[in-house]
């Protein structure tokens, strides 16, 4: 999870603020408000995940077909805006999370870097980046075997070839029993 500061996410606010118009018209205030306390922004994380046992505000613009606000706390859900207004300035240093929905949320570079992403997606991505390299890997050193082999037969070295021939065998092997397993 990246860390951002207030005047990022304040900046990204305002201008959310001026490009959408939102479903319901006192979300504007509370974003507003948000933008307006710093000790509150410092505790905002952009989100696209529902936290129902954490404080989490759903804003929707008019682009967008999800509702146009919710707030969620403490196991409970509400569409009251002021609700969310007094929680937010009575308690000011807890954490908030903020989901946004608008069209072209999901291209839009500010939006999407702001995004906290969940650990376990970040375990998935690893585990699929290690997965990437691994093949990759794989193939390199087939094309380099491949190659070494074609070099064995153009020099006529019968030796030389028959040990790339067993060396590639065991590795198409190895490829192939690896891509049962995954």
């Amino acid at each position: 999870m990246n860390w951002i500061s207030a005047s990022e996410k304040r900046n990204f606010l305002k201008w959310f603020l001026t490009q959408h118009q939102l479903k319901h018209k006192d979300a504007r205030m509370l974003l507003e408000n948000i933008i307006n306390k710093h000790h509150i922004l410092e505790n905002v994380t952009f989100t696209e995940s529902i936290q129902p046992r954490e404080r989490t505000i759903v804003i929707s613009s008019t682009s967008s077909d999800e509702v146009g606000f919710i707030y969620y706390y403490h196991n409970q859900k509400t569409e009251d805006v002021s609700k969310a207004l007094g929680d937010l300035l009575a308690n000011p240093s807890h954490k908030i999370y903020l989901i946004l929905h608008f069209y072209g949320k999901q291209s839009n570079q500010r939006y999407v870097q702001l995004v906290e992403t969940p650990r376990r997606d970040s375990f998935k991505r690893y585990k699929q980046f290690k997965q990437d390299i691994n093949e990759v890997d794989a193939l390199i050193e087939l094309t380099l075997l491949k190659n070494q082999i074609n070099e064995a037969l153009d020099n006529r070295d019968k030796a030389r070839f028959r040990i790339l021939a067993s060396r590639l065998e065991k590795l198409q092997n190895q490829l192939r029993a690896e891509s049962t397993y995954s």
